[in-house]
This record gives C-alpha cells, structure tokens and sequence, in this order.
C-alpha cells in the first residue's frame, strides 16, 4: 500500500437519483473506473438514494438487501457481515454508495446507511429530485474560502488514515490531532459524503 502522503485525497460527487435513473441508464466500467452510470452531461459513481428496505439477507462471505424508492428495487451489497443487522424490513433508508455491475445486475455498494424517521423521506426526494438527477453540495467549513475548506478535509482525511491502527481511528484522537476548531463538522461531512466511514462507535475508516 503507498503511503500516506504519496495518496491524493479527491472526493466524488454523490448524486441524489432515482433508483430508475441507475438502472435504465448504460453503465461503463473502463481501465479507470470501477464503473459508472452515464447520462448526457455527465457520470454518476456514486449515489444518494432515500428508499424503503423490502428484504434482508445474510451469507457467510457477504451481506444483501433490497431497496425501493418507489421508481424502482436495487440490491445493496456489502461484504462485511450482518451489515444490515440494525435495520428491519420496512425501514425507510438513506444510502450513500457506489454503483457496480455483475453479471449484468446493477447493485450498490453502500458507504453510509441511515435509518429515517417517517416514509414522507421518500416523497420529499421525488419533489426534491424533480427530473434531474441532483449533486449533494459540498459545504464543508467557510464557504468563502474553498480552498482552505479543501484543504482542511485533506488533512483530517489524512489524519485519520495515520491514525488508524487496524481497528478504526478514534473520533476523540482525530479531533485532539487535527488543530482544527471545525474538525468535528468537517469529520461529519466527510462520513455524510462518504469519504469515510463508522465501523464502530467513535471508531472511523477511510474508503480505499
């Protein structure tokens, strides 16, 4: 693996789309994609959905579950086992994560999963999302300094990677290092992006 400082941290744009868009739209997966949903404008690796759970399962080297956001059903594929242990079937979810093919099957590999409270979730994402497909707005930090919000993510998003020991870099450790006054805003914006993630409380992982 390269070091550290030899990675440059470079964020996707997660898109809020429609479960329908993904699957109707052709998907390329080059030499320098892992794979992407492509539009007119522009292409879509990375998804924000807001959908119900219709089914769970688990395997002993993956878990699965399905969900519809009323345009549609997608299987959500992870392969760390009982990822899905906290939800029920039936809860309305929002999902953040990249979008892959096997096989000729379209499936998401989630980042971020968040319960919500209410199914009017689903209807305020169809009046949000219109007929276009939305990019999440980036704000983290002061929005008249871009380049110093940029950076300041780099930094912590690079923190936490030196900080991570095997089992996850701690929250309270990254704050206390990171000599940031916003360094708790910006790590939430980093997990809501899904640049990072929780695997345990307090405990969090950079996306290789």
């Amino acid at each position: 693996m390269p070091e550290l400082e030899q990675k440059s941290y470079q964020r996707q744009v997660a898109y809020k789309i429609r479960i329908s868009d993904i699957l109707n739209s052709s998907f390329v997966k080059d030499e320098l994609s892992a794979g992407y949903v492509k539009f007119a404008n522009f292409n879509v690796s990375r998804a924000n959905i807001i959908a119900t759970l219709i089914s769970k399962s688990e395997q002993p080297q993956y878990s699965s579950s399905v969900i519809d956001d009323a345009s549609g059903k997608i299987l959500l594929r992870s392969f760390y086992v009982n990822a899905f242990s906290k939800f029920d079937v039936g809860d309305v979810v929002l999902v953040i994560g990249r979008i892959r093919e096997f096989n000729g099957e379209r499936y998401i590999m989630p980042e971020i999963l968040k319960k919500l409270e209410g199914a009017g979730w689903i209807n305020v994402r169809k009046l949000e999302l219109g007929k276009t497909p939305v990019a999440i707005k980036e704000t983290v930090g002061n929005e008249d300094n871009p380049q110093h919000e940029d950076n300041a993510a780099e930094n912590i998003y690079l923190l936490i990677k030196k900080l991570d020991d095997g089992d996850g870099a701690s929250v309270d450790d990254i704050i206390k290092n990171s000599g940031s006054d916003s360094a708790e805003i910006i790590i939430n914006r980093l997990l809501e992006n899904g640049d990072v993630f929780e695997i345990k409380p307090g405990k969090l992982k950079v996306l290789e």
